[in-house]
């Protein structure tokens, strides 16, 4: 609330920041966060403000005006206290150290129950459809120092997906559903957690959660272990994931591929989710029953897109290749380089990080350098003695195979995906449609760190930093359910897209920073003269009433 004073002494002008919290708290108030939160939270009741409001105004921060913790205060001041779930009074008590307070009681209580209630009530109340999981894991980078790290989930240098290997981290886990990309399940790790550990342990809390096995569990190449998949069919679980380039099947079709003896099917053709402006991918499946040798189906995948990104991406590592190995030229004779064996294991590690073995050739020639050493000291004469020395001097030639390549661009575009999936219910095509929704479990992540600005935490302590990272991953799932809960109704209502883009350019697939846009210039006012009170209700547009119509947030709610 901000108060401006009139030119007389009893009179003054209150205005009242609503924006989309309104909607935020309907939410909110759907899943009874606050209610399940002081259940599993240990609280003094002699606190003058609960856990759970301050908690849960932390999600209405995150969504609307992600700021500092230290910033907590000025941000609350012009907002409508009522909106964010808070009374008049309840205002004055918020400050940093509470908040902090509360994040480490978060932490130190049943934190893992809450969210397990949370769950249960978001799949019961918006009748979401669990029959498929995706599953992803992701970085989150920390910068600075943090001594004396005291949480559990251990801050350790790692396989950092932020391209920061010299960076600590924590890794994230999320499960969402198909139906929305609704998170219902998460879980930090260690920084140093490789992902090929982690999804038995996982599978079976989903288990619990969902009551089932049966569904499809949906994950990454580091799914595909034997011992990971064994478990998963052991437990009468579904799986579909990408077989990994290590493994011998895929080297045996590939060579296959290269001899011309695979023939491809057309079964899908799409635009690519991630370059909607983007031609069309067209997708083939390569005819034939294949399966690997633990006796699970193989779908050999062929996609034009990935086939112009393989190529573009080999271009670029011969290229960096070459490079690199012109630096070592220069470098031959000298230091660690003066040795046969110590240039060639300089040469093969380039050529083996950038995957380049096969298409660069090289060679490396030796040539004998003498030198006369004189035995007097002094000008020397035609008659001085002398010793003729010699040693070996290096040099490298490389360049690269144009037969290799081409043998490699037969290849290109082809992946392997693996299922347990019944082959008359699920088909190839079936199959494929279900693993292409894994980008949209990248985009929560690409949400989580930009629009929600999950990094960098302003908190040092370890207990409060890692219960933040737990509050973000709440403030996800409201986020995922409103923007779920618009969709569906623009479904139902058969609208194709609402202008709320600036310049009220129509959007398809509105998200909750749309959202946010759409009502971040609401406000009411109060004009107090005297002992007369004069309130000015919110004034909303067409499109800011038909959008809470979808979402069935009553237009009351903003007066």
């Amino acid at each position: 609330m901000q108060i401006q004073h009139g030119l007389r002494r009893d009179s003054s002008l209150a205005k009242f920041f609503v924006g989309a919290h309104p909607i935020i708290e309907h939410f909110i108030e759907m899943l009874r966060i606050r209610e399940t939160i002081g259940t599993y939270v240990r609280t003094d009741k002699r606190m003058k403000l609960d856990d759970a409001k301050s908690l849960t105004l932390l999600i209405h921060n995150i969504l609307t005006t992600p700021n500092p913790l230290y910033e907590m205060e000025d941000w609350l001041k012009p907002l409508d206290a009522e909106k964010v779930g808070l009374s008049p009074e309840e205002t004055k008590w918020i400050q940093d150290d509470r908040l902090g307070r509360a994040l480490a009681r978060f932490y130190n209580s049943r934190h893992k129950d809450v969210f397990f209630r949370l769950a249960l009530r978001a799949i019961k109340i918006f009748n979401l459809d669990c029959a498929r999981i995706h599953h992803d894991t992701t970085s989150l980078t920390f910068v600075g120092k943090y001594g004396g790290w005291s949480a559990k989930e251990l801050l350790a240098l790692g396989q950092n997906k932020d391209h920061r290997p010299d960076l600590k981290q924590l890794v994230l886990g999320l499960n969402v559903t198909a139906d929305g990309a609704v998170p219902i399940s998460h879980r930090i790790y260690d920084g140093n957690q490789t992902d090929d550990r982690l999804h038995p342990a996982n599978h079976q809390a989903l288990q619990k959660l969902l009551g089932r096995a049966d569904f499809i569990y949906v994950a990454d190449c580091k799914l595909a272990t034997k011992e990971n998949l064994q478990k998963i069919s052991g437990w009468h679980g579904r799986f579909v994931t990408v077989m990994p380039r290590t493994w011998k099947e895929d080297e045996q079709f590939r060579n296959r591929v290269r001899q011309g003896k695979i023939k491809w099917k057309h079964i899908l053709s799409r635009k690519n989710n991630r370059k909607p402006d983007s031609k069309f991918d067209r997708y083939y499946v390569a005819e034939g029953d294949y399966k690997t040798s633990c006796g699970y189906r193989l779908h050999w995948i062929r996609s034009t897109q990935k086939a112009e990104r393989d190529a573009e991406t080999r271009t670029r590592r011969i290229q960096q290749s070459l490079e690199e190995l012109r630096r070592i030229q220069t470098k031959v004779n000298t230091y660690n380089l003066k040795q046969r064996k110590q240039i060639t294991k300089q040469v093969e590690s380039v050529l083996k990080n950038r995957h380049c073995q096969r298409m660069i050739t090289y060679q490396i020639h030796a040539t004998r350098e003498y030198k006369h050493l004189y035995q007097q000291k002094g000008r020397p004469t035609k008659d001085s003695s002398k010793k003729v020395t010699w040693k070996q001097v290096f040099s490298i030639s490389f360049s690269v195979d144009k037969d290799a390549v081409g043998e490699e661009e037969k290849t290109d575009g082809v992946f392997p995906l693996i299922t347990n999936l019944d082959r008359k219910t699920y088909s190839a095509k079936k199959t494929l449609e279900i693993y292409k929704f894994q980008p949209f479990l990248e985009k929560r992540h690409t949400q989580i760190k930009t629009y929600q600005e999950i990094a960098p935490v302003y908190l040092k302590n370890a207990e409060r930093v890692v219960a933040f990272l737990h509050m973000h991953v709440m403030a996800l799932m409201v986020a995922s359910l409103i923007e779920r809960k618009l969709r569906l109704a623009m479904q139902e209502k058969g609208i194709t897209s609402l202008p709320i883009y600036p310049e009220n350019r129509s959007c398809a697939s509105p998200t909750i920073f749309d959202i946010v846009r759409l009502f971040r210039n609401v406000e009411r006012y109060e004009v107090i003269a005297g002992d007369d009170t004069m309130i000015f209700p919110a004034e909303l547009t067409n499109i800011q009433k038909q959008v809470l119509n979808l979402l069935d947030v009553p237009v009351a709610d903003y007066q």
